[in-house]
């Protein structure tokens, strides 16, 4: 399972350069830059957005041509703009800064990786998508601590500039180890015409705008965790270490998780982990409190841990094998929309009110929400044209 490890060890350093060190260096890139924190919320959203319209675009390559040019061309360009943008100042730090975050994540996020790992191990998906996912788990505790440690020894540029070098070198691994065999049983379906049936069925449809919701819920508290503990009187080294220890908690919500689904099936343990989430986000106001730091890190821990895999299986029991990468990628692109909108609104709240209070309110409510989207079970058959 070469080629399938490869593929996590790029999930563990392609969140951990821009999406998960963010919220490390976001007061940082606040004073250096001279920039408020809605204006970095918008750059970390205009990433977002890059990686999901990119997510779509990839997605497809991988249905019809196969990964290399995905991972051996596009991931590298982008890691490198993200390395050069610590060389920037102002407006052009804040472009090539989203520019190669956005690229990275359509290369390298879970909206392509998963599809890719089906294909790697097309006899169990199941258990590919968690092994991804687990890899995955080591991402925040091993990338947030070792960008404060950058950062606090040789300034923000240097935290920006190495692990970009290391998800340059993990692209190109990845290039080398993962090959696929594209279906060549006829012409595949027209970009537009896969993702049109997708949008067709309901299942599917309810699927997405929960999961965009859920985006809108997970991206503002990964973005905004670190700067509530500060705000709740922790320093930035201790929330560093506490955010790394809540993604280590990770592993707790995806190791077992191919037993849970056995016992508890997919969909329950969606609305569950939706609503757990919700909940979680409260404690964090509190995480001066010790106690309640512990409960943020065990309850968003194992929760965050399990949605990404829960959401790629439940997916795959909906879409067909051909055309997964494809359709992963519009509702990536859905999806990321949240991520996107989610950080920006609640920079601007926090602004505005000069509160840590109103980006938690943010989570709450759109991962309850969510949680009641996930719970609808409409009647109706989904399509034949993207059922299993």
């Amino acid at each position: 399972m070469l080629p399938l490890n490869s593929l996590g060890v790029l999930t563990v350093v392609a969140y951990g350069t821009w999406f998960y060190g963010f919220g490390v260096l976001f007061t940082d890139l606040s004073e250096f830059h001279g920039v408020s924190a809605s204006t970095l919320g918008i750059t970390f959203g205009i990433a977002q957005l890059i990686s999901g319209i990119g997510a779509v675009a990839t997605g497809r390559r991988l249905d019809v041509f196969g990964p290399r040019a995905v991972l051996g061309i596009l991931g590298p360009v982008g890691a490198a703009i993200y390395f050069a943008s610590s060389y920037a100042t102002g407006s052009l730090f804040l472009a090539m800064y989203s520019l190669g975050g956005g690229l990275i994540g359509a290369a390298g996020f879970y909206s392509f990786t998963q599809p890719l790992s089906v294909r790697l191990a097309s006899t169990d998906s199941t258990r590919a998508i968690t092994r991804l996912t687990i890899w995955g788990a080591f991402s925040s505790p091993v990338m947030i601590p070792l960008t404060e440690v950058l950062r606090a020894n040789y300034e923000w540029q240097t935290a920006v500039r190495m692990p970009a070098v290391l998800t340059m070198i993990s692209f190109f691994v990845a290039a080398s180890l993962c090959h696929v065999e594209v279906a060549t049983t006829g012409k595949p379906p027209a970009l537009i015409t896969s993702l049109r049936s997708a949008l067709g069925d309901l299942r599917l449809g309810l699927f997405t705008i929960g999961a965009f919701l859920s985006s809108i819920a997970v991206s503002t508290l990964l973005v905004f965790q670190v700067p509530t503990m500060t705000a709740a009187g922790v320093s930035t080294a201790t929330a560093a270490l506490l955010a790394s220890v809540r993604g280590l908690m990770q592993l707790a919500g995806r190791i077992p998780l191919v037993a849970a689904i056995d016992k508890f099936t997919a969909p329950r343990l969606i609305v569950i982990s939706r609503f757990t989430l919700g909940i979680s986000a409260l404690f964090l106001l509190g995480s001066g409190n010790i106690t309640f730091a512990i409960m943020y890190i065990v309850f968003a821990g194992i929760t965050i841990g399990a949605l990404s895999a829960l959401d790629g299986v439940a997916a795959r029991g909906i879409v067909q094998p051909e055309v997964f990468g494809t359709v992963m990628g519009g509702i990536g692109l859905i999806t990321t929309l949240g991520g996107a909108l989610g950080p920006i609104f609640a920079g601007w709240l926090k602004t505005a009110f000069d509160s840590s209070i109103a980006p938690i309110t943010i989570v709450f409510i759109t991962a309850c929400s969510a949680a009641i989207v996930f719970s609808i079970q409409p009647s109706e058959e989904p399509q034949s044209s993207i059922k299993n």
